[in-house]
């Protein structure tokens, strides 16, 4: 497939997090939602911290209750860990990747095998505009098994099409539309390269053969 005619488009920005896979808008890079975990000890703000990053609360009142919730010394590490990749989506929402990165990286520490962790934490290297590393990323997330690989590929071909790799990021939105038939997002992201395919092809029949 020639490449020629793909746009080059790239929404850079973090905009809106929807919970249920933690999808950006536009650029549309999604994230892993927070799973339910048994926090040890049953502390209030662990609860309020969770509940609050699924309902797609930010704000700066969530942060701190994820920040307290994590002083709790019987955490167990599951929470634990839990708990930082929730605060760390409140920091990515907030545009502080560098904060994000630094949750993420603390559960990666204990845990490489987190892909929950890796996935979220290419979304932050896509924040700050990092979009080699975050392919990296998502493509180990995507090798541990990613509750919704969809999201992955649809991930990676944002970070793809802002590296000028056209064919890669059109596959992975068809990846992502192959798995979740009907899926919005990549539905649009693939009408999108269609559209610029016919406009090529209607502005090279419209253009008037050269003179002999």
């Amino acid at each position: 497939m020639s490449s020629a005619w793909l746009p080059r488009r790239f929404r850079a920005g973090i905009p809106a997090l929807v919970v249920a896979g933690v999808m950006l808008a536009a650029p549309a890079v999604a994230q892993q939602a927070p799973r339910a975990i048994t926090i040890i000890g049953g502390d209030v703000h662990a609860s309020r911290c969770i509940t609050s990053v699924s309902a797609g609360d930010f704000s700066e009142l969530t942060l701190n209750t994820c920040t307290r919730a994590l002083r709790n010394p019987r955490l167990n590490d599951e929470g634990e860990a839990q708990l930082l990749i929730n605060r760390g989506i409140v920091h990515l929402r907030q545009g502080n990747g560098e904060a994000a990165i630094a949750d993420f990286d603390v559960v990666l520490e204990e845990d490489d095998e987190n892909a929950e962790a890796h996935l979220n934490r290419a979304a932050a290297l896509v924040q700050l505009g990092r979009y080699g590393p975050a392919i990296a990323e998502i493509t180990e997330a995507l090798s541990l098994g990613v509750a919704e690989p969809h999201k992955a590929y649809f991930n990676r071909a944002a970070a793809r099409e802002a590296l000028g790799d056209i064919r890669g990021a059109y596959e992975d939105y068809n990846t992502a539309l192959e798995i979740q038939p009907d899926w919005g997002p990549a539905s649009a992201e693939l009408s999108r390269f269609a559209r610029g395919r016919r406009d090529h092809l209607a502005a090279v029949l419209s253009d008037p053969a050269p003179q002999q």
